[in-house]
């Protein structure tokens, strides 16, 4: 790799995690005015959001909307997946299209979309009104990551354990599940990071029931606290230790026993 490439490369990564350094440093000062030079070391701002209950609930809320947000958006990411790649189907590209439309259209007039039909449909906005709209924005996210890993199968896998009397569900269950496991992995953390993050349509659709990422927004509008740091590097340190998990978990349930 040249120099320039080099420098590029640590230019990119600079502007990526400089800021997440800043907010570290900021969360450990002394004092509650975010600016240099620092005025000590504290972990008080840490106690802080620990102790606040209204934060503590909408991380609860936070959770109940990522863990099925992840789990509808995988499971219907793999079955597009497995249309698109594996099992033969009319109009792909139709299909392709349709998957692709949350990418371009932007999240705000999805949101006044969806609550317009929400309203036409009767339904109040809440949890579930929130979990449907993102398991909607984050589907194509999903079903990309795990067509990743579909086009690289060996159709003829599947066709040798057809030969040797396997049916289609036995064939998916011991052929293709095992080898698209990763990608169902990775597509599951992907999800959640992306759900816990959403803010658009969650504000849009949330109603009473306000997950963190509302709260902390509105907490930046009216007051700027240190302790809204110290949330940020939790939040960061959270999706690190769920990366490594379903790294670590991949690992182990790679080796050969």
């Amino acid at each position: 790799m040249s120099a320039v490439a080099k420098s590029w490369v640590w230019l990119v990564f600079g502007f990526m995690y400089l800021p997440i350094a800043i907010i570290l440093l900021f969360s450990l000062n002394a004092s509650d005015v975010m600016a240099f030079p620092l005025q000590g070391f504290t972990l008080d701002w840490y106690a802080e959001i620990l102790r606040d209950g209204r934060l503590g609930g909408g991380f609860l809320t936070t959770l109940k909307t990522a863990f099925p947000v992840a789990i509808l958006a995988t499971l219907f990411g793999a079955l597009a997946a497995l249309s698109l790649t594996v099992y033969p189907m009319r109009f792909r590209g139709g299909m392709v299209v349709i998957l692709l439309l949350p990418f371009l259209v932007p999240k705000l007039i999805l949101a006044v979309s969806q609550l317009i039909l929400l309203k036409e449909l009767g339904l109040g906005r809440g949890l579930w009104t929130v979990i449907l709209a993102q398991a909607v924005i984050v589907l194509p996210f999903c079903t990309i990551i795990i067509a990743s890993v579909l086009i690289r199968i060996d159709l003829r896998l599947i066709e040798a354990a057809e030969d040797l009397g396997a049916s289609r569900w036995e064939c998916f269950r011991r052929v293709t599940l095992p080898l698209m496991r990763n990608g169902l992995m990775a597509s599951w953390v992907i999800a959640f990071v992306l759900s816990s993050a959403e803010y658009v349509l969650t504000a849009f659709l949330s109603g009473r029931a306000q997950p963190l990422s509302v709260l902390v927004a509105s907490d930046f509008r009216f007051n700027l606290s240190p302790g809204l740091n110290a949330l940020a590097v939790l939040i960061v340190l959270g999706n690190i230790a769920l990366v490594v998990l379903a790294e670590t978990i991949r690992r182990r349930s790679g080796r050969p026993r």
